[in-house]
C-alpha cells in the first residue's frame, strides 16, 4: 500500500527533526579572518643573515590553526590562497590563531606546503563574534591591505651552504664567469631584483644552451637533512637546475636535473626541493648544484639570477 501524503509529510518531518538535533547550540553565522599578504623580515636575533637579498619571497598561501578556549586539541581551519577571507562558525574566545606560511614547492601550486624554514606566527586571545572580521596583521593604509611578517628559523637550525646576493660588496663570486655568455653584473639597480647585481646569462639564438655550476661543491654529511634551493630569476628561455655528483655506493659522476623553469617576464622566487634528487646519489656528502639554459626554439635570450641560496636544516 503507497503511503498517504499526510504519512509521507510525517516520515520526512521526523527525519529532519532527527537530522537537526545534531546542530543544536551550534554557530550557523560565522565570524571571519582576513589576512591580505605575507611579508617575510629579518628578525632582530639569530637571524640568517643581515643581507636584505635573503629574505625575498613569494609566500602566496596560509595555513590556519585555532586553539578553541577549553578545548584539548588545536582545530585545523585549513590551508588558504592569499588574500583570504575565512569564515569560522566559532563564538566565543579563542587562545590563539597559528599562522603558517605556506608556498608552492617548485613551482607547482598542487604541492603547497608548509615551508619548514619559516616560523609560524601566533596571534592570541581573539574574541570571535558572528559576522565580524578580524583583520589579522599590520594595516598598510596606502594600499588598505593587512600584511602578516613571518621569520625564518634562526642559524641554530638553519646551515647556509651558499649564498650568493651578487652585490659588489662580494668578495667572491659562486659562478666560473669566464664561461662564454656568463656574466656578473654589480652596478645596474634597475634590473636586479634586489640590490644592483645578479648574474645574467645570455645564450645566442645560435646556441642549444649554456651550462655553468657552482664553482665550489656543497658538503652536507647528514643525509636526514633537508635541502632546498631557493632563488629569485627571470629568463627568455628554459631554466634547468640539478645536481652533479656521485653515487654513495661509487660509480662515476653524473648530472641529475630536478626542475625545469619556464621562460617568465618578471622575476619570481622558486623554493626547489633537492632533497629527492640527493637521494638518488645516495645522499653522497659531496655535491654541486648545476644551472643550464635551453633554446628549443633558436631564439635565443636572457636570464636573470639573484639572491641564490642553497640551506639545510
Amino acid at each position: 500500500m503507497r503511503p498517504t501524503k499526510t504519512l509521507l509529510a510525517i516520515v520526512l518531518l521526523f527525519f529532519f527533526m532527527q537530522g537537526c538535533k545534531k546542530f543544536e547550540g551550534d554557530t550557523t553565522v560565522p565570524c571571519y579572518l582576513r589576512i591580505d599578504s605575507i611579508a617575510v623580515e629579518k628578525q632582530s636575533a639569530n637571524a640568517p643573515s643581515p643581507e636584505a637579498g635573503w629574505y625575498t619571497h613569494d609566500i602566496d598561501a596560509v595555513q590556519l590553526i585555532a586553539h578553541y578556549e577549553g578545548s584539548g586539541k588545536e582545530t585545523n581551519i585549513g590551508t588558504f590562497q592569499l588574500p583570504c577571507l575565512t569564515p569560522v562558525l566559532y563564538e566565543g574566545t579563542v587562545d590563539y590563531v597559528r599562522i603558517v606560511p605556506v608556498i608552492k614547492q617548485n613551482g607547482i601550486a598542487q604541492t603547497r606546503i608548509e615551508y619548514p624554514y619559516l616560523k609560524d606566527t601566533v596571534v592570541r586571545n581573539l574574541t570571535m563574534r558572528s559576522l565580524d572580521t578580524i583583520c589579522l596583521g599590520t594595516l598598510d593604509s596606502d594600499n588598505d591591505r593587512y600584511y602578516m611578517t613571518v621569520n625564518y628559523k634562526g642559524t641554530d637550525v638553519i646551515s647556509e651552504l651558499v649564498f650568493e646576493p651578487f652585490e659588489p660588496l662580494a668578495t667572491t663570486i659562486v659562478f666560473d664567469t669566464t664561461i662564454d655568455g656568463v656574466e656578473w653584473i654589480d652596478n645596474d639597480t634597475e634590473n636586479a631584483r634586489t640590490g644592483s647585481g645578479y648574474l645574467l646569462i645570455t645564450t645566442p639564438d645560435s646556441s642549444t644552451g649554456i651550462t655553468f655550476p657552482l664553482t665550489s661543491e656543497c658538503t652536507v654529511a647528514d643525509p636526514s637533512k633537508l635541502l632546498y634551493l631557493e632563488m629569485d630569476y627571470r629568463t627568455d628561455v628554459y631554466l634547468r637546475v640539478g645536481i652533479y655528483s656521485r653515487s654513495l655506493n661509487g660509480g662515476s659522476y653524473s648530472t641529475q636535473w630536478a626542475i625545469m623553469l619556464y621562460p617568465r617576464n618578471d622575476w619570481g622566487k622558486i623554493y626547489i626541493n633537492l632533497g629527492r634528487l640527493w637521494a638518488q646519489f645516495n645522499h653522497y656528502k659531496d655535491f654541486r648544484i648545476v644551472f643550464s639554459t635551453l633554446n628549443p626554439d633558436g631564439t635565443g635570450g636572457q636570464s636573470f639570477i639573484d639572491n641564490l641560496k642553497v640551506i639545510t636544516y
